[in-house]
């Protein structure tokens, strides 16, 4: 199977890694930036393409770059009859019918940094295709990168995607705050690890909401009241909200076990 890649972006660069692990033919990679597209392509023994009108035929062509530049990054490009298919988790396959006949949707539910490895066997892929015929070729490409695969709607994907984006976008920043927060008074967020390491564990045995400790799930007001004084800013605002949030859900837990 020849593999075109478009985008040399942090996806991009890992299918494209594994792809070489795999021994999968990719027959360049285009980028909009030439030089990141000549970066990747030296690395996985490919070639770069400058300019849309020169790449080549390929059985399965795929996109890993900004949701919002999916149809730029496609259009004028020549499919011929190769499959078409984006990486993101909040786009709707239909936005590929602009562009090809052959259309479909490999996500890769992870998150990638170019210099952090990832184990490709843990992830889990969600394909969509616009016909049963092209989901067949996607599921098989998608076994190259992983055994974990799943067949998923646009809509079910949507919500797939907006849960990865809490449980790791936006508890990643969190991580960021409780980071500034060690560092700025000589401390190793290292120190936290173990921490972290326990909640994780806990969720995969408990449901999320009856894992909840801390002052707000115990109505700690004194410990609340001091720690707000200890933040400012965005800091402070985000720490009011999901207090209030946790305080919320805890009560309506309650409500739920009496009525029980």
């Amino acid at each position: 199977m020849r593999v075109t890649l478009i985008g040399s972006g942090n996806v991009a660069t890992h299918i494209a890694m594994r792809l070489k692990e795999q021994g999968v033919e990719i027959a360049c990679i285009y980028s909009r930036t030439f030089d990141n597209a000549c970066a990747l392509a030296s690395r996985v023994g490919s070639m770069a393409i400058a300019n849309k009108s020169d790449i080549p035929q390929s059985d399965l062509y795929i996109c890993s770059v900004k949701d919002d530049n999916i149809t730029d990054a496609l259009s004028g490009i020549n499919f011929g009859t190769g499959i078409v298919a984006h990486t993101a988790g909040s786009v709707d396959m239909k936005v590929l019918e602009r562009v090809a006949e052959n259309i479909g949707v490999i996500y890769p539910m992870q998150t990638f940094s170019k210099s952090k490895n990832v184990d490709w066997e843990k992830i889990p892929l969600f394909t969509e295709a616009n016909t049963d015929t092209n989901l067949i070729k996607i599921n098989e490409f998608a076994s190259i990168l992983s055994k974990n695969i799943t067949t998923a709607t646009s809509e079910q994907r949507k919500i797939i995607h907006l849960s990865s984006v809490f449980v790791c976008n936006l508890t990643n920043h969190l991580y960021s705050v409780a980071y500034r927060l060690m560092k700025s008074n000589g401390l190793e967020f290292q120190t936290l690890f173990p921490l972290i390491d326990e909640t994780v564990s806990k969720i995969k045995v408990l449901e999320p909401a009856k894992a909840q400790t801390g002052p707000a799930v115990r109505g700690d007001e004194k410990v609340m009241k001091m720690q707000q004084e200890m933040i400012c800013g965005y800091d402070l605002e985000i720490y009011k909200t999901i207090s209030k949030a946790i305080q919320l859900e805890h009560e309506q837990l309650q409500r739920e076990t009496s009525q029980n």
